[in-house]
């Protein structure tokens, strides 16, 4: 067995890692991919992604997800190949995963997991002491709901991809939107706008910047509408809109993922379209 810490992955090994996710969402009847970069992470120079061969198969990947300062919590994503599992492959990679935590200071993580793989091994979580601390819906679909050209909003409303200057006033409403300091928000806008991989959307009322949303391969995030444009169903067009747009550039899959206990985003969601079709859970140590 042959491991590798690397801070990115090439496109050799972004493509041994989907190919390795198919093979586990086929096995355990799972959704969620673990984010092949570490655009986000606080530290660029940190080794986020640690890397299991057999021979040259890829047979485990791990995945630091830290991009808060050293006091916030760390997300561990693991993966092993199913007939790969049970022979030490996971164990080695999370006390590498540690040690590299431990490195840059971080002291509290979570593993991610899914309740599908979780109801499928019963003894999981008491055989590795850990509880399940949060959760979060993972919605999809493949067939978006359509805006019809009498809608009202089409009168107000307008969604086009963001430009640089937008970038002020986008990062101004998004730090009120998720309660950021001006500096962060304008990091994680910054960092969305610049990666080729991913598109950034605005929603426009009569031309004004109301609203935000990052894409990466059909994945929504980021996504909000300022608080004085909340309620009227604008959140629900946006989400339309940018997936007609989206289709029209070869992309047919979209997803996001939103937190159960947020009644009227699961809602906005719904009504474009998603369905829930999986829970992620963060699993915490018993203490």
């Amino acid at each position: 067995m042959r491991y590798l810490e690397k801070i990115k992955l090439d496109s050799k090994e972004v493509k041994q890692a989907r190919q390795l996710a198919k093979v586990i969402h086929e096995h355990d009847k799972t959704f969620c991919d673990i984010y092949l970069s570490n655009q986000y992470n606080y530290f660029k120079d940190m080794p986020t992604f640690i890397l299991a061969y057999d021979n040259e198969e890829l047979i485990g990947l791990t995945m630091l997800y830290a991009d808060e300062k050293p006091d916030e919590e760390v997300d561990i994503h693991v993966e092993v190949a199913p007939k790969k599992r049970q022979q030490g492959v996971a164990t080695e990679m999370i006390k590498r995963a540690k040690k590299i935590l431990n490195k840059y200071g971080y002291q509290n993580y979570d593993f991610v997991s899914e309740k599908a793989f979780i109801e499928q091994n019963p003894t999981y979580l008491s055989n590795n002491n850990l509880k399940v601390d949060a959760a979060d819906y993972h919605m999809s679909t493949q067939n978006p709901e359509k805006i019809f050209q009498d809608d009202k909003l089409n009168r107000i409303l307008g969604v086009r991809q963001m430009v640089k200057t937008d970038f002020n006033n986008v990062a101004s409403i998004y730090s009120v939107a998720f309660d950021l300091d001006i500096a962060n928000a304008k990091t994680y806008i910054a960092e969305s706008l610049a990666d080729d991989q991913m598109l950034s959307f605005v929603l426009t009322y009569k031309e004004d910047v109301i609203g935000y949303c990052a894409v990466d391969d059909g994945y929504f995030f980021g996504l909000f509408v300022a608080r004085d444009y909340q309620g009227h169903g604008y959140a629900s067009f946006f989400i339309k809109k940018m997936m007609e747009i989206l289709l029209r550039k070869g992309i047919n899959e979209f997803s996001l993922d939103v937190e159960p206990d947020n009644i009227a985003a699961v809602r906005t969601y719904q009504n474009a379209g998603l369905k829930i079709v999986s829970e992620t859970y963060y699993l915490v140590k018993e203490k």
